[in-house]
């Protein structure tokens, strides 16, 4: 499922979230209660798909390790 996206669209949901919480770091008291619902509903989107990639990836990376390491041994 989290393989939809590519590894630059991982990336750039990661930039983008960085972003916004150095926006917010920078501006805390300039947002008024329901913008950082908002936001923070924003942030788990972007890094909710991000952590899912990365996680099926390593899975991904892993079964190959293993299936050459079982070939070879």
């Amino acid at each position: 499922m989290a393989h939809e996206i590519t590894l630059e669209e991982a990336a750039e949901r990661a930039r983008q979230a960085t972003l916004i919480c150095r926006l917010l770091e920078d501006y805390p008291h300039e947002l008024i209660t329901y913008e950082v619902s908002d936001i923070a509903n924003l942030l788990c989107s972007l890094t909710g798909n991000v952590a899912n990639w990365l996680i099926e990836e390593s899975a991904q990376r892993e079964n190959e390790e293993t299936g050459a390491s079982e070939k070879n041994g």
